[in-house]
């Protein structure tokens, strides 16, 4: 027996030795292939870059060739353009020398200032030109065109202006006086300062007017340079082939990028692969132990969707003594908070439930507070809309009947309350699921039992040791949750004596008991 230990812990160290090293020789196959893939990889990545950077230098042509590109359309309208814009360059060069020239009038340079004009007139358009052509945007043409029509316009306004003061000026004049009869002396006639008001208006006139000719005629120097342009290949013919370089571009950098990963793949592949093995070896050998474990988990999981497809009958109990009158942190009592509670649990019961509410009082099993009693349908509707009805209805009898509650009895007689709980229960048939939710602190406060102190609670951990008068609740098979037992004024270990007592006595009872906690967000559905 001995000789069989010792053969099955050698055995045990060989297989593991022998298990380490085959992944250890894995590894280094592993890593060595890869690295084989990306020095082999290496010649065709360098050549595929040298490409892309040749297919760069062709795109940067094409696009040079392009903004050269006279514009769409053929010969003759392209001439036509061209002396167009030719006509107008000339004119408004014209027109800026004669303006420079009447500006430089007064100052008598004589012939100098000829040469003034001639060089004002020309360096406008050369220089607007200029600067569109090495910018090259389009962005910064429409803005040039924009700000020369705005100036236009607001040129043509205000000489509109002046026109307008000059004819009033004329109508004046022509009803004025004009001769004078038997020596009477003319009617006195209104001073009127007609070009000082007029002169500033006529500034602003002029300086738009110059700014619109200056870049007008710069604007129509970059039609005339493009429009004359005769090149063989038109800009449609050039956008084309510019798409064609870069869709190989973009087809050459996605090999690069293939061959670059080539090696990365091929690791993630094989560790895949491997790991798919070993895993596929597991499953293989350990099929008919996930098979029992498959079983064990679905029975408890075809039991919950047992319950859930079972018809509900639900009693659900809240405290109406004065224990639950204490306000919390957030300045709401427990009874309000069991109260929504109870709302928010009203509006999720499920189609072909019977609801009780009861009310736990210092008298709950001798005078048996019911205070809602509903059957909701089994039919949900086709899309729902009847159960939706149903917990609207449901939902707004309980609160009209809760605005009415008081937590104002004296004690609190819980086990009343499971009696009658039980003898609700009675007639509910095996093929329905049995709910008891109860909202209260659980402080059992009568002469039977007595809860409410702490000493009390202390001695009565188990209820073997509690008083023999205390009667059992018939309530077998039901579900128990108990929500909202706090603990205010207790300690922990009064508590947790409490959560023991009480689970004692259900477990007695034959009750389930699901929840005991402080909270209220439990659901039993």
């Amino acid at each position: 027996m001995k000789h069989d230990t010792e053969f099955g812990e050698m055995g045990h160290e060989l297989g593991r030795d022998g298990v380490e090293r085959l992944v250890d020789h894995f590894e280094e196959i592993r890593a060595h292939e890869r690295r084989r893939i990306e020095l082999t990889n290496e010649g065709p990545i360098a050549g595929l870059e040298a490409e892309i950077a040749m297919w760069a230098e062709e795109d940067d042509r094409l696009g040079e060739q392009l903004r050269l590109a006279s514009p769409p359309g053929n010969k003759r309208s392209r001439r036509i353009n061209a002396w167009f814009a030719g006509i107008v360059v000339l004119v408004l060069t014209v027109a800026e020398f004669f303006f420079s020239l009447l500006a430089f009038n007064p100052f008598r340079f004589g012939w100098k200032s000829y040469l003034y004009c001639i060089g004002i007139a020309i360096v406008s358009p050369f220089c607007i030109e200029k600067c569109l052509q090495e910018w090259n945007c389009r962005r910064l043409l429409k803005s040039l065109a924009a700000v020369a029509g705005i100036a236009a316009v607001t040129s043509l306004v205000s000489l509109a202006l002046v026109r307008g003061d000059l004819f009033a000026q004329e109508f004046k004049d022509v009803q004025a006086q004009a001769i004078v009869i038997d020596g009477s002396q003319p009617a006195p006639q209104n001073s009127d300062n007609f070009y000082g008001e007029t002169i500033p208006v006529l500034q602003l006139a002029m300086a738009f007017l110059a700014l619109a000719m200056a870049l007008g005629s710069g604007l129509a120097l970059h039609d005339v340079k493009r429009c004359a342009i005769d090149s063989e290949t038109d800009a449609d013919s050039l956008a084309q082939r510019r798409r064609a370089v870069r869709q190989q571009m973009a087809s050459l950098c996605a090999r690069r990028i293939d061959l670059s990963n080539e090696g990365v793949i091929f690791e993630a592949r094989v560790q895949r692969d491997f790991h798919r093995s070993l895993l596929t070896h597991a499953v293989r050998k350990s099929l008919a132990k996930m098979l029992v474990v498959a079983v064990c988990v679905l029975l408890p999981a075809l039991r919950a969707v047992r319950a859930c497809l079972q018809p509900l009958d639900l009693v659900v109990a809240i405290d109406l003594s004065a224990s639950v009158a204490s306000r919390g942190p957030d300045g709401k009592t427990d009874f309000a908070k069991n109260v929504a509670a109870i709302t928010q649990l009203l509006g999720t019961v499920p189609a072909g439930s019977c609801v009780t509410v009861i009310g736990v009082t210092g008298a709950s099993f001798a005078e048996p507070d019911i205070l809602l009693a509903a059957n909701i349908s089994a039919d949900p509707g086709y899309f729902g809309e009847r159960l939706v009805a149903a917990h609207r209805q449901l939902v707004g009898a309980w609160q009209a009947r809760a605005a009415h509650l008081a937590p104002n009895a004296r004690r609190t007689d819980i086990l009343g309350a499971l009696l009658v709980a039980g003898q609700l229960f009675e007639e509910t048939p095996d093929s329905r699921r049995k709910v008891l939710v109860i909202y209260s602190d659980m402080r059992q406060d009568t002469r039977e039992l007595d809860l409410e102190k702490s000493g009390a609670v202390a001695s009565r951990i188990g209820l073997q040791k509690a008083p023999k008068s205390v009667s059992l609740a018939d309530i077998r098979g039901t579900h128990v949750y108990v929500l909202g037992a706090d603990a205010y004024g207790e300690s922990p270990a009064t508590w947790e004596a409490l959560r023991r007592f009480w689970k004692t006595y259900f477990q007695t009872a034959g009750a389930d008991l699901e929840k005991y906690s402080v909270l209220r967000d439990a659901s039993p559905f």
